[in-house]
């Protein structure tokens, strides 16, 4: 049920987004050969037909060649056998972005994420890992607690096998300090979907990047969260919202920011108006406790034995 909820919430999403946006062939250019250190401080950008991309050091690949050399999605090595890589490379940069180390875009140096983060979700890299906030008040989005309660928050990288928008899971428990309430949010982050001539759906004018949000909560409440991308920032309002109790009145509208205000510390700000019209305002401070992307494990197996740079 709450499965097949979620897939309706998915493309709910997915009809707005494109509604509102066009496609267009403008290549996306992932670093710049005229900045130095674009492509870090070992990398060179390569300029492309489909777009500028980072040639790394051993190891490495990805934007300013920051993550270690190895495939997004299961199903590269199958898109390398179909000769893909070679094939399409001229007319999208999907097989090279998403397969670099079947299609020998970068070299494995043993190192692996225990699960790679795709390229087209980088923006969001900064928000990736697991955050614990302490609280003066019982304040909460979407429900408030009876008072004041420590927080987990935990958005992990999601496993991609096959075509499929790659997605962030997050996992929210809050738990008063008495141990008498817990609330417990379940869901996933979404960025702009892919667009089949260059890997990307893009804004016409100067566009944003697009994310939404989709939660299922104990207490009941499921809601989708749309919003836009600003450096280090999110901010997301809600759009839709429905109860499996068939109440819907639990609030009027939100309004939340979340943003990494230094190293290993994110603040989320947000603007309530409940269910009897009354706005309130909070401010919730997070820090790091563990991060995925320092997550780094020895690649179970090597087929780097044929690398070579197109």
């Amino acid at each position: 049920m709450i499965l097949r909820l979620f897939c309706l919430l998915f493309l709910y999403f997915l009809g707005n987004l494109v509604s509102a946006q066009q496609w267009t062939k403008a290549l996306i250019d992932m670093c710049d050969a005229s900045v130095p250190g674009s492509c870090g401080p070992y990398g060179w950008c390569e300029t492309r037909k489909s777009g500028n991309r980072c040639h790394c050091q051993i190891g490495r690949m990805g934007i300013k060649c920051l993550r270690p050399c190895q495939d997004v999605f299961k199903s590269c090595v199958k898109w390398k056998a179909d000769d893909r890589c070679f094939w399409a490379r001229n007319s999208t940069s999907f097989f090279l972005d998403n397969c670099s180390k079947s299609c020998a875009e970068c070299r494995s140096d043993g190192k692996r994420l225990t699960l790679a983060l795709p390229p087209m979700l980088e923006p969001l890299a900064w928000l990736v890992g697991r955050w614990e906030a302490k609280t003066s008040s019982g304040q909460r989005f979407p429900v408030p607690l009876s008072g004041p309660y420590k927080e987990i928050l935990d958005v992990q990288i999601a496993e991609v096998p096959a075509f499929d928008r790659p997605g962030i899971n997050i996992s929210i428990t809050a738990t008063t300090f008495d141990g008498w309430e817990t609330h417990s949010d379940l869901g996933f982050m979404t960025g702009k979907p892919f667009n089949e001539d260059n890997g990307f759906l893009r804004e016409v004018g100067p566009g944003e990047d697009l994310v939404a949000v989709e939660f299922a909560s104990n207490t009941g409440l499921m809601t989708i969260e749309e919003g836009v991308i600003r450096g280090q920032s999110i901010i997301i309002e809600t759009k839709y919202k429905k109860s499996i109790f068939g109440v819907n009145d639990a609030f009027q509208e939100a309004k939340r920011k979340f943003t990494l205000v230094s190293e290993g510390n994110l603040e989320e700000r947000t603007i309530f108006k409940d269910k009897y019209g009354q706005e309130k305002k909070w401010l919730k401070r997070y820090h790091l406790i563990h991060d995925y992307l320092n997550e780094i494990e020895e690649a179970k197996e090597e087929n780097d034995a044929n690398f070579r740079r197109h």
